[in-house]
């Protein structure tokens, strides 16, 4: 029965102050939904590869490479050679299993896709547990004419065809052959780093004639996986298993260990998404850095998560220990007829927790309703599962910030004696709980204006890097990928001509390693004539056909640009070993002229120097003369987080992955007529185009993400802060009424007392500035810190400023609006309030 009068007690107050509970209910739902929706992203982020039964002891081998003098460099991939000798040396691995990505066309019934590639030792099933729906998954990936398609992948080939058995024809590069499926998995949850479409074993004989599974030191695109024994530990055993078993370096200092320059580590499989630091992550673009960016926004978005449900909960606290200290007489009067302390405290708990689980449902609904809008942004298919684990969560949550807003009006209000409080309805707010408002209002604000500061800072970076110069004109640039198909390569020429012909186009050009937004990694040795032949200096090599710096847009500092007909392009090998070759010709980017000890453009031109050849059949490296013709800028090719490495650029014509083409007009009308051309000289090749301006500003999704979210998010946290102040000001107002109408009938105008009112609560949002500023600069200043190229820190300082005024001007609009109201009412009426 006392329960029941409880609810009847609290429904009651909800019903009549509305204002306040529509503001308490929907700033505690609203900062309740947004904590959820992130946790779901924070709990996918980290759920990663642990469906595997075996996963936590399945681990992925890591390389770290310094050679003497030159840059380290670390990668996810491993030396290919690597695997069988871990194999043979470690008997805490059970199993072990190279597992590499290529793209390439698959080939059915005359129609041609590009599709990427996972090819794997056979031990690789055996690491991971694949659940096969048809056919025998040992026998396909122990034959190198089957292949594995996910059922997913099946589809797109086969509908509702019987995959089994089915020839698809796939253009290996070295080889082409026809493969017949072998076996259907399930697919593979969206939430592994594998990304497995399709599976093909891995042979040695396959790939013997360009030596990739036999290289010790290069990791190429080629991952280690293995699966070590329980409570086992490895890494402590590496050092010594380099120097036993690793050849010596090639071009190395032989009176130095080869564990000075290569070390391996491991890592498990849950972790890699979220930690694996280095080059050749599947996923990412060939020569991109994986990076730990994933795990920093996981972190950065499970503090926001709290942020704002600590301002959401300040606010409850706030507004329910002020409407709290109206309610004197009423406790007054519960005391007097037999209430006893504790009644009382459960009631105001318990009134505290109704509302807090109505925020709760109202927040599920709020959910629900922006869930799917949610994951389409952030693709990944997240949901809301009711379990016990996430509604014990919500639960917890709730009846914490119920407890916790009901707890100290309850205790202060349950202390005090009836007599007291009986005469009028007078507060019993006091200076300390006046101070813990106040306290609780600097520290929401202190979270907002820092949230709007790191936001502000994340979109000028994101402004900052958009509008970079990257060195060339990336804009109307398309690109054709074309790999290592032999027909590409023996057509190109043609497909150049044809491209060249049509009106939108203005120039065109090929390049081997790269293109707009990938690059893959290849340094040569190169030295001057000055230097020891022994001492080489590692720098970026980049084959491009001619027109390329006219084609980019590229201006040349001094010298000049490849020509034909002036001997540009390298000459023979033959003819370097017998001393007959024609000096070739380089040209260096502004890095590059540095790193080889020029002083100046000018002063490199006509210049020689010597690059790597190849080697002879001893092993010994054959170096050929080039001059220096030109020095161009530095261009930014991919991320700007990474400073553009030295480069030299050397002419090819005769091999290339990529052409490029400069467009002007339409680039869909463009488009169809490239895709034309394509399809009547290379059918055997997928089209693959790409957009220069497109791909570069791909290279940003995580800030550009991030930046949206930290925008939605604070936008939330300051909506919910004003929320409160709305709230808090509303009732500050109604409880000065009568001293306002004294102070009209004293000659007071309207805009002397919305002035007074709107000062009280501007001291704490300026309190909040010069908290935040502070904490906000170090932040942004840290963030900064994984890009070479940012914004100034002047910038945060003024976004400090802008961040602080704007705080202040919504506190001032948010309680001026309702002071005015108050403010304008007739004294007559405030004299009679009480």
């Amino acid at each position: 029965m006392l329960i029941t009068n409880y609810i009847t007690s609290a429904w009651r107050n909800i019903l009549r102050h509305k204002l306040f509970s529509i503001i308490n209910i929907m700033g505690l739902a609203i900062g309740l939904a947004a904590v959820m929706l992130i946790a779901l992203y924070v709990r996918y982020e980290t759920s990663y590869d642990s469906f595997w039964k075996n996963a936590d002891n399945i681990y992925r081998l890591h390389y770290h490479m310094a050679p003497f003098g030159q840059k380290p460099g670390d990668y996810v991939a491993a030396p290919p050679s690597v695997k069988d000798a871990i194999k043979r040396d470690f008997p805490e691995i059970e199993f072990a299993a190279r597992f590499a990505m290529i793209n390439r066309p698959i080939e059915y019934k005359g129609d041609v896709f590009q599709e990427s590639l996972r090819l794997a030792d056979p031990e690789f099933i055996k690491i991971f547990d694949f659940k096969v729906l048809e056919g025998d998954l040992s026998a396909a990936i122990n034959d190198n004419s089957s292949i594995i398609f996910t059922r997913k992948t099946a589809e797109k080939y086969f509908g509702k065809t019987d995959p089994l058995g089915q020839i698809v024809t796939i253009n290996q590069g070295p080889f082409v052959r026809d493969y017949k499926v072998g076996a259907i998995i399930d697919d593979i949850p969206e939430n592994s780093i594998l990304k497995i479409t399709t599976l093909l074993g891995l042979f040695e004989d396959d790939w013997k004639d360009i030596h990739y599974l036999q290289d010790w030191f290069q990791p190429y695109f080629i991952h280690t996986y293995f699966s070590l024994m329980p409570d086992t530990d490895i890494s402590d055993r590496f050092v010594d298993f380099i120097d036993r078993v690793f050849p010596p370096i090639p071009n190395g200092d032989t009176s130095r260990k080869t564990s000075d320059a290569i070390s391996f580590s491991y890592m498990n499989v849950k972790d890699l998404h979220l930690k694996a630091v280095g080059e050749f992550e599947i996923g990412v673009t060939n020569g991109a850095l994986a990076s730990d960016d994933d795990y920093t926004s996981v972190i950065l978005f499970s503090v926001i998560a709290m942020l704002i449900l600590i301002i959401a909960s300040i606010n409850f606290i706030n507004l329910s220990t002020a409407r709290a200290g109206s309610r004197a007489k009423e406790v007054s009067l519960r005391k007097t007829v037999g209430a006893s302390r504790n009644n009382l405290i459960f009631q105001f708990i318990g009134e505290s927790v109704f509302l807090s689980v109505i925020a709760l449902l109202v927040s599920l609904c709020l959910v629900e309703f922006s869930l799917p809008y949610y994951s389409d942004f952030v693709k990944e298919p997240l949901a809301l599962n009711y379990n016990f684990t996430t509604l014990g969560f919500m639960v917890a949550i709730t009846l914490f910030v119920g407890i916790l807003g009901g707890v100290y009006p309850a205790y202060i209000l349950s202390s005090f004696h009836p007599s007291q409080h009986l005469r009028s309805n007078k507060s019993v707010d006091n200076d300390r709980t006046i101070g813990l408002r106040t306290t609780l209002v600097i520290l929401q604000f202190t979270i907002s204006i820092a949230l709007f500061v790191s936001t502000a800072a994340i979109y000028s970076q994101f402004y900052y890097i958009q509008n970079w110069d990257f060195g060339y004109n990336n804009k109307n640039l398309l690109s054709i990928w074309g790999g290592t198909n032999k027909l590409f390569n023996e057509r190109k020429n043609i497909l150049i001509d044809r491209l060249k012909k049509l009106p939108q186009v203005a120039n065109v050009t090929t390049t081997s390693n790269f293109s707009p937004g990938y690059a893959d990694p290849s340094a040569d040795p190169l030295r001057t004539e000055n230097m020891d032949s022994s001492n080489p200096i590692m720098i970026n090599e980049r084959s491009v056909g001619y027109d390329f710096f006219k084609t980019y847009e590229i201006p040349v500092i001094a010298g000049r640009t490849f020509a034909e007909g002036r001997n540009d392009e390298r000459d023979k090998t033959e003819k370097v070993l017998n001393g007959t070759a024609y000096t070739a010709s380089v040209i260096l980017n502004y890095s590059a002229m540095q790193k080889l000890g020029f002083s100046s453009p000018k002063e490199s031109i006509d210049k020689k120097i010597y690059v790597n050849y190849g080697k002879h059949e001893d092993g010994s490296k054959i170096e050929g003369p080039f001059k220096i013709i030109g020095v161009i800028p530095d261009i930014h090719l991919q991320s700007l987080k990474e400073k553009t490495p030295a480069e030299y650029y050397r002419i090819d014509t005769k091999f290339a992955f990529y052409i490029t083409m400069r467009y002007r007009g339409s680039s869909t009308e463009l488009l169809s007529k490239v895709r034309q051309i394509w399809k009547e000289e290379i059918p055997s090749a997928a089209f693959n185009p790409i957009f220069s301006e497109e791909t570069m500003a791909r290279n940003y999704p995580q800030e550009q993400n991030q930046m949206i979210m930290f925008a939605a998010f604070s936008g939330l946290a300051i909506f919910i802060a004003c929320l409160g102040l709305f709230g808090l000001a509303s009732f500050t107002a109604e409880r000065r009424t009568k001293e306002i109408g004294i102070r009209k009938v004293f000659g007071a105008e309207v805009w002397q007392i919305v002035k007074l009112l709107v000062w009280q609560f501007s001291k704490p949002v300026l309190i909040a500035n010069i908290i935040a500023w502070p904490i906000a600069y170090l932040a942004m200043s840290r963030w900064l810190e994984s890009f070479v190229y940012r914004i100034d820190d002047m910038v945060i300082i003024a976004l400090c400023l802008v961040a602080g005024l704007t705080a202040l001007l919504i506190a001032w609009a948010t309680v001026a609006g309702n002071s005015y109201a108050v403010a304008r009412q007739n004294p007559i009426k405030a004299l009679r309030y009480e």
